[in-house]
């Protein structure tokens, strides 16, 4: 029973690698993409509005927001450091980004609240200082539901996070408007809410590709013996190792091949003491399956440094076809 446990765990852990091989290909098309769409971001931004606008008639005249909201805006990488106050943004992850984002976009939501509280003092027409009054509640709420979203973030509860985004970004929406429809003309904050927009809208980007990335996570360990040990290995090593995702795939073979090797020396262990005629030939046959596994694991190593994914794909699906035949054996079915 020991065997077909750890034997588990190592078959897991293989697909789990697969997986980040995977992951290293398709985060870096995602990457390059969020890239390639700041050429054409006033459409990214025209998109966002409309996703606001969508979220006002949700969350201002509803009680509740109930659909899972799509950003498509994206923010070039040097603006996005500039706008959160930071010199660069490396090794991009993508739930730390939007972490990143939601706080920038709090202390942003906070000035624009401060300015607006200054001017309601200051103004002397009753008009623009009955907007100004609507506006201060309107980021009032907007703050919270960013924090809120925060929050849900954390607890991994994206389709929330989303709806507190989309409902924040439709009161600082809401704002403007009162301006437009009562004074006909640009509230005095406006500039500062482009800021927030595009924080925003970032912020969702993030967010939906992680949504990606989930769904990513399931498929690929929907195959594996233990379909929540291999989702957990890969979120623990995408959200705790500060690693890149190549850095991840490298360090999932190497623990992939250090459990391979304890397994196949455990498997030798047992065939000393093994006294059962039948058990004893399956644990010679998992004893060569499991050297053939570590052998294609080896091989795959210099693969990913050159980065040949698809031959260190290749390899590891061979280690992973090993590792499971010996579930088979153990489990009575044929070969």
């Amino acid at each position: 029973m020991a065997v077909f446990l750890d034997s588990r765990v190592v078959a897991s852990i293989y697909m789990a690698l697969w997986l980040n091989l995977a992951l290293v290909l398709s985060s870096d098309h995602i990457l390059a993409k969020a890239h390639k769409d700041f050429e054409s971001e006033s459409k990214a931004q025209a998109d966002f509005q409309s996703l606001t606008k969508t979220a006002q008639k949700k969350t201002l005249y509803k009680s509740s927001a109930e659909s899972v909201l799509e950003s498509k805006g994206a923010v070039d990488f040097q603006v996005l450091a500039k706008l959160t106050g930071k010199n660069a943004i490396t090794n991009i992850d993508f739930k730390g980004l939007a972490k990143l984002e939601l706080k920038s976009a709090i202390t942003n939501c906070t000035e624009i609240y401060n300015r607006i509280n200054l001017l309601i003092r200051k103004t002397q027409y009753p008009y623009i200082k009955r907007c100004l009054t609507g506006c201060s509640a309107n980021y009032q709420d907007a703050i919270g539901l960013i924090k809120k979203s925060l929050v849900a973030l954390d607890a991994n509860g994206y389709g929330d996070a989303n709806i507190w985004i989309a409902g924040a970004s439709a009161y600082s929406t809401a704002c403007e408007d009162s301006f437009q429809e009562l004074v006909h003309q640009n509230s005095p904050i406006a500039d500062m809410k482009t800021q927030f927009d595009q924080l925003s809208s970032s912020a969702l980007k993030q967010i939906n590709s992680l949504v990606k990335r989930g769904r990513l996570i399931t498929e690929g360990c929907s195959q594996t013996l233990d379909k929540e040990l291999c989702k957990c290995t890969v979120e623990f090593f995408l959200e705790n190792k500060g690693l890149g995702l190549q850095g991840m795939a490298k360090l999932a073979v190497e623990n992939a091949l250090k459990y391979g090797t304890k397994i196949h020396n455990h498997i030798s262990k047992l065939l000393k003491t093994t006294l059962d005629i039948n058990i004893h030939k399956n644990l010679k046959s998992c004893s060569e399956f499991y050297m053939s596994a570590t052998d294609k694991i080896k091989d795959s190593l210099p693969a990913l440094d050159s980065k040949r994914y698809s031959d260190a794909s290749t390899w590891v699906g061979a280690a992973t076809d090993w590792a499971e035949t010996c579930e088979d054996i153990f489990a009575g079915k044929s070969m």
